[in-house]
């Protein structure tokens, strides 16, 4: 048996999960500065350990308002060859998912602006969609977080 653990978080009253392999570490309470003109989902950076690190919020690349809280948490990920922490409410929980459990995401809901949605995963708590995070940003956005890190 075969078993794919994501790191489960939440966007507003939605789950989504990461490939742990592809997670570095998770953070809280972490100072942003804001970077002008970036894209809107290009929150801004912050100093992780001495290393400069491109602030990315899902809540504003999903369409979503702001958090109503300050309790954010940062999953650092590794994609495209540059750290990149991903901005969402909560990290929930590492899960553990059989194989059989695990689907592909139905072709009617993946489009250009989907194309980072890779799977969907049937728990308990419900469906789980997950995200494959080296299709997640554009050319654009993987431009402008370059530019971002050369300031640093």
């Amino acid at each position: 048996m075969v078993e794919f653990k994501p790191v489960v978080f939440k966007l507003d009253k939605e789950l989504y999960g990461l490939d742990i392999n592809r997670v570095r570490g998770i953070e809280k309470e972490q100072e942003v500065v804001r970077v002008p003109n970036t894209a809107s989902y290009i929150k801004g950076i912050m100093n992780l350990r001495g290393d400069v690190i491109p602030v990315y919020s899902l809540r504003k690349k999903f369409g979503l308002p702001e958090a109503a809280t300050d309790d954010i948490q940062y999953i650092i990920v590794y994609t495209n060859g540059t750290l990149l922490a991903l901005e969402v409410d909560n990290v929930d929980e590492i899960h553990n998912i059989d194989d059989n459990d695990v689907h592909v995401v139905p072709s009617i809901v993946t489009n250009a602006d989907t194309r980072y949605f890779d799977k969907v995963l049937k728990t308990s708590r419900g469906l789980i969609i997950t995200i494959d995070i080296d299709k997640l940003l554009s050319d654009d956005e993987m431009s402008q977080i370059e530019q971002m890190k050369g300031l640093a």
